[in-house]
């Protein structure tokens, strides 16, 4: 429901597909789009990505197809904000409708990949090794050989199995004005995390009331402040649960709960399984954290 900041591609005029290798201590710290499909590979990094309405959590091997103005937001985890950062890398392709010519993607033997394309608009996301292994060794070719690499890349795409980010009744309506008021807000937001939000707060960086900035923001997000702070305290948790040699109790704190029994209550609601037995799951073990 916003356009976020505008974000130009570097991409010539003549060139129907641009990789770009991105790297530094953490990615591109601003929600932005561009009219350009978007295929992205994780090589190091962790985090949560924010992109239309909704959130996944991002790590080393995962794959994203964004859909023309999708808004998008790759927030690494505290660490990367700080000297100690692990560092980040990720190759991304760039292409748009009319890469191939006006009707390409209107050819009958595409119409599998122009569906795939079209919904994009909701965003994708996966873990699949193949797919992966594909883009990386895509990213180092040129000319005729990279365009045939791309169209097999979204062959394999269409075929394999994909999750979305956000649901079919997504939409994206252009209003930069609202795109960079959201951007603060989220900005804001994800800075202070760690600290106790209050409406008033945030409405104040929004530069509105707060009865005004609780209608723009379920408007614009589809979901009350309170429910996406509790969203993303959340995500954020699972991500450290993954990623961080700390206890669950310092977690807590971390994300911004003020009792250890309030964020289990909320993570299992969320989640469906306490703190210490989603770190099990998906550790494959007994909790390493004392």
């Amino acid at each position: 429901m916003l356009k976020p900041i505008p974000f130009k591609i570097s991409k010539d005029k003549s060139q129907a597909v641009f990789v770009q290798h991105d790297n530094g201590r953490h990615f591109y710290d601003r929600l932005h789009d561009h009219q350009e499909f978007q295929i992205t590979i994780i090589l190091n990094g962790k985090g949560i990505l924010y992109a239309g309405n909704n959130m996944v959590q991002f790590e080393e091997g995962y794959v994203f197809l964004f859909g023309e103005h999708l808004p998008h937001w790759f927030k690494n985890t505290p660490i990367h904000y700080t000297d100690e950062s692990p560092g980040v890398e990720s190759i991304s392709m760039f292409f748009d409708w009319n890469a191939f010519g006006s009707s390409f993607f209107q050819l009958k033997e595409m119409r599998h990949v122009q569906e795939m394309l079209a919904s994009a608009k909701r965003g994708y996301f996966l873990n699949n090794q193949d797919i992966f292994e594909d883009i990386l060794n895509a990213s180092q070719l040129k000319d005729e050989s990279l365009i045939i690499a791309l169209l097999q890349i979204l062959q394999k795409l269409y075929q394999i199995e994909k999750n979305t980010i956000n649901p079919p009744s997504y939409r994206i309506t252009v209003d930069e004005k609202i795109g960079k008021r959201l951007s603060d807000v989220l900005s804001f937001t994800f800075k202070s995390i760690k600290e106790p939000l209050s409406i008033s707060d945030v409405a104040a960086v929004a530069n509105l009331s707060k009865s005004q900035f609780s209608r723009y923001f379920k408007l614009h997000t589809g979901k009350s402040y309170i429910q996406f702070v509790n969203d993303l305290r959340i995500e954020t948790a699972c991500s450290l649960l993954l990623t961080e040699r700390t206890t669950i109790e310092q977690i807590c704190y971390e994300v911004g709960f003020q009792n250890i029994s309030h964020f289990n209550r909320q993570f299992k609601k969320y989640k469906g399984l306490s703190p210490n037995q989603y770190r099990k799951q998906s550790w494959g073990t007994a909790d390493r954290i004392s």
